[in-house]
């Protein structure tokens, strides 16, 4: 189907030609029109996929192999979930787009940020949509490089490079994992194509060592893609980039390409229990981790970032208990709305100039389209009803305990830990929900600013995703909607508990604001918190100086041993050579001189030995 290559080839196209663009008013409209005709391929392609359609799909271009390797194709597929993916990747990445022309108005390096958002989305679709491993590879690894060029954006501050090299660092040792399940599954199935994997799975033909091992490879990389324990500490690190980046990674892609991954790799890891319990122990200690950091931080990206961690940990939860449909339901829903909170956090960062909340406050007041829609993505974001993080979580929680009380993929006593680690994370959630809204939007202004809605640019992307916000949870009501089975759309009893949640914490969080900052009331663990449990402390203790001291030996071994002998045969040479052009140097006294007195040694000798 030419339009799966289209989503891929037209971002592709806009990367390049807006790179040769001339000037940054050319650069803009071929960036905002290649996304506008991406956006408009990938509806053409993703509405007729929902529901219980047939999935579409073929296969482009030469076969490459060998012999020895199964053959490589350009095969890409869509089905109700990847349509999904497609349409929340393409919509954001428009948006983006259009709010980057107004955002970066200033900046000199507009061209080479467009072309690269360009690139990403191209990358994020190809995942998205590939049926070969080695698509998919192609497109995860280039996010990877894309997401390191944009987080390192601002290359003159430290930050912004440390950042960017961490990302790139940590995901790259994790990708390792993917890579090499790729090579075992092509050796075991004969086939790199997805749709031939998951067919070998089902009829049984790989062994249960295999599966575990390959499904366990594809979870490192999956934890690695989506910033989860224990490589977590990337994603907060990366918060230097220009915060509409932010947007893009946090929502539709990047991060979201390991949730991704597993759900579409699902058969792998529904055959093997131990796979499945330990992407459930990650999950519950991302959750709880990811939302009690979130609680303890002075900067409201950071606040952002960890919260996250902890969502995607949530949606790793709904996996670990079987139910597919309720991860990418929170992908989607968390897509909508933490896009919306970026973007509205890059709003609040140019009129205050800081992401401080220390220099945030009273901003409810002069700028209502930006205070409605950032209320509205923190409502969400807390599961308050009828918004769509309210549906789309307690589909995860009703999983959890169906899987509790009927059995499941999980074991019982993983199903009820999830629960347990849910309802706890639901209630930090609230209170760093409520935090961040005092402290933005409540009380008076704690720094001189004039608020002011950000321009039309910016404003219009906030109102976009203030719909979806707001109504894509009804589609949870809606069964089968992403092809799968048929479940209880709310859970009474837990809707009535998450709510009581919101409202309760909520309340308690108000009233302990009002006479400062609620995180005061953390004590002693309010430093613990924020220092994040010190992990890069221990990781630049027995990781980062370990590798700098093997490579100091390295160094001084290259030097002291390898190069003595290059330096002292390099020497010995020169000195020859010395010599031999003070006998060559054309002097014909000196050639006389030398051969008298070679012929006069030649005598003594002869006469000593003749003696």
């Amino acid at each position: 189907m030419i339009g799966l290559a289209l989503v891929i080839g037209l971002p592709l196209l806009a990367a390049l030609v807006g790179l040769a663009m001339p000037n940054r008013l050319r650069a803009a409209q071929v960036a905002v029109g290649g996304a506008a005709a991406t956006w408009v391929v990938a509806v053409v392609v993703a509405l007729p996929r929902f529901g219980d359609a047939e999935p579409v799909g073929g296969s482009w271009g030469h076969a490459w192999g060998t012999l020895s390797a199964p053959a490589v194709t350009f095969a890409l597929r869509a089905d109700s979930m990847s349509a999904a993916l497609l349409l929340l990747a393409a919509t954001v990445a428009l948006l983006v787009q259009l709010y980057s022309v107004a955002y970066l108005a200033d900046d000199s390096q507009y061209r080479a940020y467009a072309a690269i958002v360009s690139l990403f989305s191209a990358s994020m679709h190809a995942v998205v949509v590939a049926n070969d491993l080695f698509v998919l590879l192609i497109g995860w690894e280039m996010m990877g490089v894309c997401s390191y060029l944009l987080i390192a954006h601002y290359w003159k501050r430290s930050d912004a490079r440390d950042g960017a090299a961490k990302a790139f660092l940590m995901t790259r040792l994790a990708d390792v994992g993917l890579l090499v399940a790729i090579i075992a599954l092509g050796q075991a199935v004969d086939s790199y194509r997805i749709s031939d994997v998951l067919d070998a799975v089902a009829a049984g033909e790989l062994s249960s060592a295999m599966i575990t091992t390959v499904a366990l490879l594809m979870l490192l990389a999956a934890v690695g893609k989506s910033a989860q324990f224990p490589l977590h500490t990337w994603l907060p690190d990366a918060m230097p980039g220009p915060t509409p980046i932010s947007a893009l990674i946090h929502s539709a892609t990047m991060v979201a390409a390991g949730v991704y991954l597993i759900a579409r790799m699902y058969p792998l890891f529904a055959d093997s229990r131990s796979a499945t319990i330990v992407l459930g122990l990650i999950a519950i200690v991302t959750m709880l981790i990811g939302a009690a950091f979130a609680l303890a931080q002075d900067d409201l990206k950071r606040v952002l970032a960890w919260s996250t961690v902890s969502q995607l940990a949530y949606m790793f939860a709904a996996l670990a208990v079987g139910s597919v449909v309720a991860a990418i339901g929170h992908l989607l829903a968390h897509g909508a709305f933490k896009a919306l909170l970026f973007l509205v956090a890059g709003s609040v960062a140019q009129i205050v100039r800081s992401t401080a909340f220390i220099d945030m406050g009273g901003l409810r007041r002069g700028l209502p389209v930006t205070f409605v829609t950032g209320t509205i993505g923190l409502a969400a974001l807390a599961g308050l009803v009828p918004l769509s993080g309210f549906f789309t979580k307690d589909a995860i929680l009703g999983a959890a305990s169906d899987s509790a009380h009927d059995g499941g993929a999980a074991p019982s006593w993983l199903a009820w830990s999830i629960l347990v680690a849910g309802l706890v994370t639901a209630v930090l959630t609230a209170a760093y929900v409520t935090r961040t809204w005092l402290l933005v939007y409540g009380g008076e202004r704690r720094s001189p600013f004039h608020a002011y809605d950000p321009p039309s640019l910016m404003r219009w992307p906030l109102i976009v995703l203030a719909v979806p916000t707001v109504l894509l949870g009804i589609a949870v009501l809606e069964p089968g909607w992403l092809g799968g089975a048929e479940a209880e759309p709310v859970h009474a009893w837990i809707a009535v508990v998450s709510t009581l949640i919101v409202v309760v914490v909520a309340g308690l969080t108000w009233l302990v604001g009002q006479s400062g900052d609620p995180a005061v009331r953390l004590g002693p663990a309010r430093p613990v918190l924020a220092r994040e449990f010190g992990v890069d402390a221990v990781y630049d203790r027995f990781a980062v100086r370990p590798t700098l001291d093997a490579a100091d030996v390295v160094l001084h071994a290259d030097s002291d041993v390898v190069d003595a002998y290059v330096r002292g045969a390099s020497s010995g040479t020169m000195t020859a050579s010395r010599l031999l052009r003070w006998a060559q140097n054309h002097n014909v006294q000196t050639y006389i001189t030398v051969a008298v007195v070679g012929v006069a040694v030649a005598a003594v000798l002869a006469g000593v030995s003749a003696s």
